[in-house]
C-alpha cells in the first residue's frame, strides 16, 4: 500500500472497496511504481480516484479483463471537464500494466479523443506591475524577477537551490520539484534575470546547497535556507510581496503565464517555449499558453483605433 493510500486509511468519509476488488494489487503495485519516480502524494492521490472508479464498477474484473467498452461507460459517469484527468490517468495505468507484461494491450488507445477546453481569459501581469514586484526590496525583488522571468512552478520555485543557477552558462537548470520529473534547462532569456541571479547569490551568501526561498522562524532571526519551505510559507510570501508592491492579487502561477506572454510578444516560436516550461506535448503548450495580455492588448487595438 502506497503513502498515499495510507494517509486516508482511517478517513472514515471515503470509499476504499475498492481495494478488495481482484485487480486492487495491481492499482497497489502501480501506484508504489509511480512513488519511486517520484511523484507528489496529491497527485498519487488523485490517480488512486481515477483507478478506484474503475475497481468499483468491475470488482471482479481481473486487470486484464478491462476492455475499451468498460472504460467508456465508467467514463460517461464522469463530467466532461473530468473526463480528460481520467482517460489521462487510465492510459499511464494500463501503459504501465502493458510494459510490465501484466496485460495484453491497452485498451485506453481504443477510446474516442477526449477534449475539453474551456474558454478561459488568463489574468497576467503587465509591465508595470512586473516592475513593481521587481523593485521590491532585497531578497523579494530577486526572487519575485526569477519566478516571473524563468516560468517557474510554484514546487519548482519551493525547491530551487543555488547550485541549479548557472551564471556562467546562463541558465536555470529545474530538476527537483519539476513536474513529474520532466527536468528542463531554461535559458536566461530576460535582461532582468541574471543580475538579480547574482545578485541574490551574493548578497544573501546563498551556497550551492541552499535553497533560494529561505525561512525565517518567528519572522526574524536566522535565515534557514537547508530544507524546502512549506508551500504554505510560499503563499505567504507571495501575498506579501503582492501587497507590497500595491498589484492586484493573482495566485502564484500567473507569473508563468506572464513569463509565456512576454515570449509570444517577442514571436519566440512556440516549439522553443514548449520545451523551456516543459511541457511534454506542444498541443498543451499553445491550449494552454497562447494567450495576450488582456489589458496591453486592449491598449494597443485602443491606439490603433484611435489612430
Amino acid at each position: 500500500m502506497t503513502a498515499a493510500a495510507l494517509s486516508v486509511e482511517c478517513d472514515p468519509l471515503r470509499d476504499v472497496s475498492h481495494r478488495s476488488a481482484r485487480a486492487a494489487r495491481d492499482l497497489a503495485d502501480w501506484l508504489a511504481w509511480l512513488e519511486l519516480v517520484p511523484m507528489a502524494p496529491r497527485t498519487l492521490d488523485a490517480y488512486e480516484k481515477y483507478g478506484a472508479r474503475l475497481l468499483r464498477a468491475f470488482p471482479r474484473h481481473e486487470f486484464r479483463d478491462f476492455s475499451d467498452g468498460d472504460l467508456m461507460h465508467v467514463l460517461k459517469t464522469y463530467p466532461a471537464s473530468s473526463r480528460l484527468q481520467a482517460k489521462a490517468a487510465w492510459n499511464n495505468w494500463f501503459k504501465w500494466g502493458y510494459k510490465s507484461r501484466r496485460i495484453p494491450g491497452n485498451p485506453v488507445d481504443l477510446l474516442p479523443d477526449v477534449k475539453y477546453r474551456p474558454k478561459r481569459d488568463y489574468d497576467v501581469f503587465t509591465r508595470v506591475e512586473q516592475d513593481a514586484l521587481f523593485a521590491l526590496p532585497s531578497p523579494d525583488g530577486e526572487l519575485q524577477t526569477i519566478l516571473h522571468c524563468a516560468g517557474l512552478r510554484r514546487q519548482e520555485a519551493i525547491c530551487l537551490t543555488g547550485k541549479r543557477v548557472d551564471l556562467n552558462r546562463l541558465k536555470i537548470i529545474v530538476i527537483e520539484g519539476a513536474k513529474g520529473g520532466k527536468e528542463r534547462t531554461v535559458p536566461m532569456v530576460f535582461d532582468e534575470l541574471p543580475a538579480a541571479c547574482a545578485d541574490l547569490l551574493s548578497l544573501e551568501g546563498i551556497n550551492k546547497n541552499d535553497h533560494l526561498w529561505a525561512t525565517r522562524p518567528g519572522g526574524r532571526g536566522v535565515v534557514r535556507r537547508r530544507d524546502p519551505i512549506s508551500s504554505t510559507t510560499f503563499e505567504r510570501w507571495w501575498r506579501r510581496c503582492i501587497e507590497t508592491a500595491d498589484v492586484r492579487y493573482r495566485n502564484p502561477h500567473m507569473a508563468r503565464h506572464s513569463f509565456v506572454a512576454r515570449l509570444r510578444e517577442r514571436r519566440v516560436p512556440i516549439e522553443d517555449i514548449k520545451w523551456m516550461v516543459g511541457h511534454e506535448s506542444i498541443a498543451t503548450t499553445e491550449d494552454t499558453y497562447s494567450h495576450p495580455n488582456m489589458d496591453e492588448l486592449g491598449e494597443r487595438v485602443r491606439q490603433l483605433v484611435g489612430g
